[in-house]
């Protein structure tokens, strides 16, 4: 068994059905993000307004777009704050995910 195998693998559908994951803005992930799904933890979307979470989004975006490929790629996380408390947005390949830090 080599150090690359993966033991349990967490579906997005899985986080999802579980409420761990919450979708946000799903009739509008076409125009936001190119039809990748958009989702934030339960912890934050129970903590932030959709207006909060849409702001969220929208730094995250306007980040994505003017600054991320002005840094070096070690330093391409994007982290911002709302009610006082530090949010990221990360992106892979199955989803974007807005989430606290400790819940990661």
């Amino acid at each position: 068994m080599g150090d690359d195998t993966v033991i349990l693998s967490y579906t997005l559908e899985q986080a999802i059905a579980d409420g761990v994951l919450v979708e946000l803005f799903k009739n509008r992930w076409q125009q936001l993000s190119g039809g990748k799904p958009i989702v934030a933890t339960a912890h934050l979307f129970h903590n932030v307004s959709l207006a909060g979470l849409l702001e969220i989004w929208n730094e995250y975006v306007s980040w994505k777009k003017n600054v991320k490929d002005t840094l070096p790629e070690e330093e391409q996380m994007f982290t911002t704050s709302m009610n006082n408390e530090k949010v990221w947005v990360i992106e892979d390949a199955q989803a974007y995910t807005l989430l606290y830090p400790d819940d990661y």
